[in-house]
């Protein structure tokens, strides 16, 4: 299979529409800082996150013409965060492949390696959301799953987290009972990418609700959109490659490079892009109208909450 057959373009294209059929956690988590991450290459890149001032407003006599306004100060404080992956396959493809053995480029070579890759974004997202702390409050009782899930938003929205964009992970078994119990509502249609409008999607409480085989059986993982961000970034084709390209779609980058390795008589094929997970601090405006006092604080537990089924406390009866 010769390079003529194709460019560097259609190859690239190809494997960005691969692998937004395949992102599917991804695409729950924002892409806020996407811009402003990655932007060099490599890895560890950071970005100062910005945390906006708090004010609070005050008041005069509607008649007052003597007594002074009184001026407030602005003050922004940033907070780091720092993420970013070089995520790669490559794989070497001999005479005897390129002559005798590939029939179909994109299903043999190209399918695997992006499959590859998106695995490993996924698999970031995943465990940002398996690394969060288990909450040991929230009750679970496998005769009325619903009770949990307004438990769960209900102590979302004590914390300030906006009523939309809420979103939950659940494993499977989870995601049984919820079917048994017949309480989700389909939203099959109601997803943001062609990946959740194929997958296990349903409405329950006002939360999306996505079973998901990367969490634990037993786990419900809630969060808001904005409780992690994620970077997903092609880098740049290097100056000396003849053939490669860098193509993004529907909020995914890929590069793809080919080149040929005279000395081992060896084609190679690299799939890559950058990309990252990070969770972000959920913070939410004090105001004290008798101190005339505004401060923003951060919310403990941020905009996210775990609670696994086996070892959630049961109801207390009456309760």
């Amino acid at each position: 299979m010769a390079n003529e057959f194709y460019n560097a373009e259609q190859v690239a294209k190809v494997g960005v529409a691969l692998a937004t059929e395949d992102s599917y956690l991804g695409a729950l988590i924002s892409r806020n800082f996407e811009d402003d991450l990655l932007g060099g290459g490599g890895k560890g890149r950071t970005v100062n996150v910005r945390i906006p001032s708090a004010l609070i407003a005050r008041s005069r006599g509607i008649d007052e013409t003597t007594a002074a306004i009184v001026l407030d100060s602005l003050t922004e404080s940033t907070i780091p965060v720092s993420l970013g992956e070089h995520i790669y396959s490559a794989v070497g493809l001999s005479e005897g492949d390129l002559s005798l053995d590939l029939e179909n480029f994109s299903t043999q070579v190209l399918a695997p390696q992006v499959a590859a890759v998106v695995d490993q974004v996924e698999e970031e997202v995943a465990e940002a959301l398996r690394g969060i702390t288990a909450n040991a409050t929230i009750t679970w009782d496998p005769a009325d799953p619903v009770a949990t899930f307004t438990q769960i938003r209900r102590e979302l929205r004590k914390r300030g987290v906006p009523s939309a964009n809420l979103n939950v992970a659940v494993g499977v078994d989870v995601y049984a009972a919820l079917l048994d119990a017949k309480a989700l509502t389909d939203a099959s249609e109601s997803g943001s990418t062609e990946a959740l409008r194929e997958g296990s999607v349903g409405k329950l409480r006002g939360l999306t609700v996505v079973e998901s085989t990367r969490v634990a059986d037993g786990d419900i993982i809630a969060f808001h959109r904005d409780a992690f961000t994620l970077a997903v970034r092609a880098p740049k084709v290097p100056d000396g490659a003849s053939f490669g390209q860098t193509v993004s779609s529907d909020g995914y980058s890929l590069r793809y490079l080919r080149d040929y390795d005279v000395m081992h008589t060896l084609d190679r094929s690299l799939v890559s892009t950058f990309a990252g997970v990070a969770p972000m601090p959920l913070y939410r405006i004090e105001r004290n109208y008798t101190t005339k006092t505004a401060e923003v604080v951060e919310v403990p537990g941020g905009a996210a909450i775990r609670v696994n089924t086996e070892t959630a406390p049961e109801p207390v009866a009456g309760e």
